[in-house]
């Protein structure tokens, strides 16, 4: 009796586990991250993404769910503004090409294709390059715009929205007038920075 018993409720257990690991995995948030720039603005676009791939990791930290990279959504979301007419080509550069921004319900069909529940939507502009000269010594400066968006699935709107702008510039002594490309990068981290300081409302964002 006791064996029947005990039995019985290894079995419960077992059925308990079970239900419990599967509500687990089905409560996991999809996470689809999309990322858009102007093409051939970075020189060396491997290091944006990695840059933002480690803050997308400081700002999840620990939480449970499931990520779409940028390396899966991209195409589609090229595809997708060709689909769709939101691309004008002036037939100069492939970077200015881009002047037709995703709306709300551009994102809310994205969303969707990926099956997601929510978007981090990522986009980044920059003003032309300024070149300062000094007595001994020529900079370029350059404005970064970044913003960084939460699309809930769930309530079809944005549940977090924030812009950073920085400057970033590169300076040489003596011989050259900086890096464009430099000053880029460095305008992008400050950037990444601030959104960084928003971690726990994006974490909230992402659970509503």
């Amino acid at each position: 009796m006791l064996k029947k018993i005990f039995s019985i409720l290894c079995m419960a257990t077992v059925l308990l586990l079970a239900v419990n690991n599967s509500a687990s995995a089905e409560g996991e948030p999809k996470i689809v991250v999309v990322f858009e720039s102007p093409t051939g603005a970075f020189s060396e676009p491997e290091k944006v993404h990695t840059l933002l791939q480690d803050t997308l990791k400081n700002i999840l930290g620990n939480m449970t769910c499931e990520i779409v990279p940028i390396s899966e959504t991209e195409n589609y979301v090229q595809i997708y503004r060709e689909e769709n007419n939101l691309i004008a080509s002036n037939g100069a550069e492939e970077g200015d090409a881009t002047t037709f921004y995703l709306k709300k319900d551009d994102l809310n069909k994205i969303c969707q294709y990926f099956g997601g529940d929510y978007i981090i939507y990522i986009r980044i502009t920059n003003t032309a390059p300024k070149v300062y000269v000094g007595f001994f010594n020529a900079s370029q400066k350059v404005s970064v715009v970044l913003d960084f968006r939460v699309w809930s699935d769930n309530k079809k709107d944005f549940s977090y929205m924030k812009r950073a702008t920085a400057t970033g510039k590169s300076t040489s002594i003596l011989d050259g007038i900086g890096s464009s490309a430099r000053a880029l990068e460095k305008g992008l981290r400050k950037d990444l920075q601030e959104i960084e300081k928003d971690k726990n409302k994006i974490r909230e964002a992402l659970t509503e």
